[in-house]
């Protein structure tokens, strides 16, 4: 069907054109009706007729005058057929000029206008044809235009752009960037192309009429949207963008859209690119999908490196607890803080780098280092470490951990005399080491090496008080190789050297065993 507007300033003619024309019998569609020019410009704007048929004298703007302003100023390619009651050889002229393509003299003859409308049956759907192919070589033209603007810029860049997008220095320019957030399962984003429609459609909902829109593709499985506004819509496109979001997140399902700030010119657009691309990267920070807005970014925060370390050390040691929840806690409360405070993106990958990088030692998964880098999948990599930690301790739990730690502490009385690390120690107790190091201390109060060095002092203090072993030979029965080093831990441990403690409970033992006299 072909869209059809009938301008005429009499009621007479325009009820006419209702009543007389069978429309939809020639393939037409009446779309609306105006009584002059002026009139006619708001409702072609509006429903963008094939067709136009007007009167020539009419009040505001006449027929010509609205013919003119749809040939020359808006360039619009439709067709055209006047209706009027003057033959004046001066008007056809001015309609030849125009490209008019039928000139039509009142009063109306139904069987007539049906023949004329059969006529440019053919021509309308040739203007289709090539309207569409002109239209897919501009949208094409205008996306590699965009794309050199965000990746070069320059003047002769601008100035190609401006001239295919019909923009000037007072333009406002925005840019939206669209991509598929990664599934649950850390999956591969998807196309440009299947995010290009839904990207589209949040545009339509949240983009006044008074902006035009221009689509190209940013990156592979990246969609990109150029918003050019001639201030005339009111209220700041972000705000509108924001509240369509809100209200149709269901149909935008897992898309995640970056919104940059607004400029005037096209030279703003490499700016508004990096607005875009690290509004992209704090996105990062936390649940992926959704619209992300650019904020400026004040100062850099007063979040030092050292302080996401140890944030980072407190989320590794929940992890080895075994607490999925508080791991997930820490993570958002992590993220959430990066995100407020904006930290710089580095600072955020360092961190992720030594928590994954832990992770990956501790609990070596190869599906965990495939994951894409985003605060979601993080997340699911703490908390799928620590239910694994969380299973692995199950048998500990059963069997209780106190009474594991209790037969460690008998081993270790029996063994302490040979080199003996906490690692195999727990191996011989199927325990996770770090686990195993954790209750060691909770129960002993000592770490795993400290309690060793105290059985080997003790056992130390022995021998010097009861025999009369060199200080070489104690080290050596006692598992140090070094006897400089058993010198060292032994005053550590006492507050006193070797050889000290055995002239000292020496000359005790020869005091208790003196006569004493009355």
């Amino acid at each position: 069907m072909y869209k059809v507007l009938v301008v005429d300033d009499e009621p007479f003619m325009l009820e006419g054109w209702k009543t007389m024309v069978d429309w939809n019998s020639c393939g037409y569609e009446l779309c609306g009706t105006a009584t002059d020019g002026e009139e006619a410009l708001a409702s072609i704007r509006a429903c963008e007729p094939d067709l136009v048929v007007t009167d020539i004298q009419m009040p505001v703007l006449d027929g010509l005058g609205l013919i003119r302003i749809l040939k020359e100023e808006m360039q619009l390619n439709m067709k055209i057929v006047i209706v009027s009651g003057y033959p004046e050889f001066s008007y056809a002229r001015q309609a030849l000029r125009y490209q008019v393509d039928h000139y039509v003299l009142k009063p109306l003859v139904t069987e007539e206008i049906h023949r004329l409308l059969l006529e440019l049956a053919g021509p309308l759907e040739e203007l289709r044809r090539t309207s569409a192919i002109a239209q897919k070589e501009q949208t094409a033209a205008a996306a590699s235009a965009i794309v050199a603007l965000l990746k070069n810029g320059g003047a002769g860049a601008v100035r190609s752009a401006e001239r295919l997008l019909g923009a000037d220095e007072g333009t406002r320019c925005s840019l939206l960037i669209a991509e598929s957030a990664a599934g649950p399962d850390g999956g591969v984003f998807a196309t440009a192309g299947s995010v290009q429609p839904r990207l589209r459609k949040l545009a339509d909902a949240g983009i006044g009429g008074a902006s035009r829109t221009w689509h190209f593709e940013e990156a592979p499985g990246r969609a990109g949207l150029l918003v050019l506004d001639d201030g005339r819509s009111g209220e700041r496109f972000d705000v509108r963008l924001a509240e369509a979001a809100a209200t149709m997140a269901a149909d935008l399902g897992d898309l995640a859209v970056y919104c940059s700030g607004s400029a005037r010119g096209l030279a703003s657009v490499p700016e508004l690119y990096r607005q875009a691309m690290e509004a992209r990267g704090l996105a990062r920070l936390g649940p992926h999908r959704g619209l992300h807005l650019y904020r400026e970014r004040a100062a850099d925060g007063d979040y030092r490196l050292e302080e996401i370390t140890a944030c980072a050390e407190a989320l590794l040691r929940l992890i080895d607890e075994g607490n999925p929840e508080g791991a997930g806690r820490s993570v958002d409360g992590l993220l959430q803080r990066l995100a407020r405070e904006g930290a710089r993106e580095g600072w955020v990958e360092a961190a992720a780098r030594r928590i994954r990088g832990e992770l990956l030692r501790r609990y070596a998964d190869p599906d965990d280092d495939a994951a894409p880098w985003t605060g979601d999948t993080l997340k699911r990599l703490c908390v799928r470490a620590a239910e694994r930690r969380a299973r692995a301790a199950e048998p500990e739990r059963a069997h209780g951990s106190g009474s594991a730690v209790a037969e460690a502490i008998e081993y270790l009385k029996l063994h302490y005399r040979e080199k003996i690390q906490l690692q195999e120690l727990a191996e011989r107790f199927r325990l996770n080491p770090v686990y195993f190091g954790q209750q060691f201390k909770r129960e002993t109060g000592s770490c795993f090496n400290d309690y060793v060095h105290g059985l080997r002092i003790e056992e130390a203090r022995k021998l010097l008080r009861r025999t009369d072993m060199k200080m070489s030979d104690i080290a050596a029965t006692l598992g140090y190789h070094d006897a400089q080093y058993f010198t060292d831990k032994f005053k550590a441990l006492t507050g006193e050297l070797p050889s000290s403690y055995k002239n000292k409970r020496r000359g005790e033992r020869r005091a208790e065993q003196s006569p004493s006299f009355p």
